[in-house]
């Protein structure tokens, strides 16, 4: 997964696309809401006092007249005496939502949605539109954070209202947002959970409004979270098909596609670039990427120094090359942007060891040594760090040190060595294997998988895409051979690193049915269905 950063809580000047695709369904929510009180106000059971009915009816008058700032107060005196009067509380929850007073609006809506039903208070005035004021609560509680919280609202107002876009859309935001703040830890069932509830939120989206682009970017934001890059990909395309003009659908191409067609990429983020998107760090980290891949160095530059600028401390790593230009060029603005860079992200491995090279170079010897022992703490088998503390170590004076750090260097490059002799045989074995499996000949097949992944299934080690394919070929070629509990063992293994992975789900799904594991087989069928590439 990309972490891709748009969609996440606005702040400053941005606007996430969680956002931009709620901003439409808060808008036409408040447009003929004042009509509805009315309504509300004369036609609701458990009626309120004649002087509350009659403020509310001047409150509907100066909304209907735009005079919001006075209506504002006449329906704040309406909750004081009624604290649970549903209409008076849905409207002053919907226009803190047009005004980004989530706080307020989330105080509002949920005693709006109090409301309605059997556990209503009593003197409660129910709310006349419950699935919107469950949509509309569950926005406001994402936009404050309460994500679980806004998870539970979504589900509410689709038990009433099951096919609602709006809520569709901010189901499959939150959902994703939570499967997201649970960082680098591995996959978990719950994990897979909120993946796999972000992913049918969005489909249904898609289903309700194939030719509207929200529902698109939200299956492409989804999909690249759970880490399936084609959906990602097609579901990016078509919302950039749909809208041409969204600079932020052309970035979502550029972003989903880096990895497997760069130049097209590349075209998008530009594309983005010139219809306006020139605030969003994350586009100009993609721009540096993609030139520097075109050994478009200068452009790359220009790039990266741009996303220094917008936010020091932005995702994505950036090329050491890149990096040693810009602390090379003597830009002291710039040399601060990426200390501060430093600072915030003490992942980013490439900026600090750019920073202590450029330290090293100036004669700032013991502060470059210093960084450089942190960063082989980090990075143990970086050869290139190793090779720098080496040389920081012997300019200090620290003979014995720069010594241990040598013998270290030469352990790490003939580790390297042997690594890239095992890789050439591992990769010669997997070729023979899958050649064996296109022949028909599953047993030889099988035993040169189980060659391929010998020495690579212990804790910790090669926990990668490659191994989760390694496993995925082995246990589809098991089920071939109809050993289907041997198979659906291996694939479980291989869905434990990439869980929604589709000929892997479709080959666990066959395994379990046969071996009468009903419940597992329909689960698997559910998430291959959510894992196709097949947009439109």
């Amino acid at each position: 997964m990309t972490g891709f950063v748009l969609g996440a809580p606005a702040s400053g000047r941005h606007r996430s696309p969680g956002a931009s695709e709620t901003l439409t369904f808060r808008r036409n929510a408040l447009a003929g809401i004042a009509l509805a009180l009315f309504v509300f106000g004369v036609a609701a059971t458990n009626q309120p006092a004649a002087d509350v009915r009659a403020r509310m009816e001047r409150a509907i008058a100066l909304l209907a007249a735009e005079e919001v700032d006075r209506a504002i107060p006449i329906l704040l005196s309406v909750v004081d005496e009624v604290p649970f009067h549903g209409p008076a509380r849905f409207q002053l929850g919907a226009l803190a939502v047009e005004r980004g007073e989530w706080d307020v609006a989330s105080d509002h809506l949920g005693a709006a949605t109090r409301s309605y039903g059997p556990d209503s208070p009593e003197g409660a005035i129910p709310v006349q539109r419950p699935g919107l004021a469950w949509a509309l609560y569950a926005d406001a509680l994402g936009q404050t954070g309460r994500l679980e919280d806004a998870l539970e609202a979504t589900a509410r107002s689709l038990r009433i209202a099951p096919t609602y876009l709006p809520v569709l859309l901010v189901r499959s935001n939150v959902a994703r947002r939570l499967a997201a703040s649970e960082g680098a830890d591995p996959v978990t069932g719950s994990r897979e959970t909120l993946l796999e509830t972000s992913l049918d939120a969005a489909r249904k989206a898609t289903e309700q409004a194939p030719d509207r682009p929200a529902p698109w970017t939200a299956l492409a934001l989804a999909a690249d979270e759970a880490g399936i890059p084609q959906r990602a990909q097609c579901a990016a395309r078509v919302a950039a098909d749909l809208a041409p003009d969204d600079p932020r659908a052309l970035f979502l191409v550029a972003w989903s596609s880096v990895a497997t067609a760069p130049e097209e990429s590349l075209a998008a983020a530009e594309r983005a670039l010139a219809a306006g998107l020139r605030d969003e760090p994350s586009l100009w980290m993609t721009l540096g990427r993609l030139r520097a891949f075109r050994l478009d160095m200068e452009g790359s530059l220009d790039a990266y120094r741009e996303a220094l600028r917008l936010d020091p401390a932005s995702t994505g790593e950036m090329a050491s090359v890149a990096l040693d230009a810009i602390v090379a060029g003597g830009d002291p603005e710039l040399r601060t942007l990426l200390e501060t860079r430093a600072a915030h992200r003490p992942d980013a491995l490439n900026t600090r060891f750019a920073l202590a090279k450029a330290a090293l170079r100036e004669g700032e010897v013991e502060r470059a040594a210093g960084e450089l022992i942190r960063l082989a703490e980090t990075a143990p088998d970086h050869a290139a760090i190793l090779t720098s503390l080496h040389a920081a170590l012997r300019r200090a004076g620290d003979a014995p040190a720069a010594e241990a750090v040598l013998v270290r260097l030469e352990e790490v490059k003939a580790a390297e060595a042997e690594a890239w002799e095992r890789a050439n045989a591992t990769e010669s074995r997997r070729r023979q294997a899958r050649e064996a499996a296109s022949r028909g000949d599953l047993e030889a097949a099988v035993r040169l998988w189980e060659e391929v992944l010998s020495g690579r299934e212990a804790p910790g080690i090669g926990a990668t895409a490659e191994l989760a394919d390694d496993l995925s070929e082995l246990g589809r070629a098991l089920v071939a051979l109809g050993r289907h509990g041997a198979a659906l063992a291996v694939l479980r293994r291989s869905l434990a690193l990439r869980p929604f992975d589709s000929e892997t789900l479709s080959g666990a799904g066959q395994a379990a049915r046969t071996v009468g594991e009903n419940e597992a087989a329909d689960l698997y069928a559910a998430r291959a269905l959510l894992t196709k590439p097949d947009c439109r």
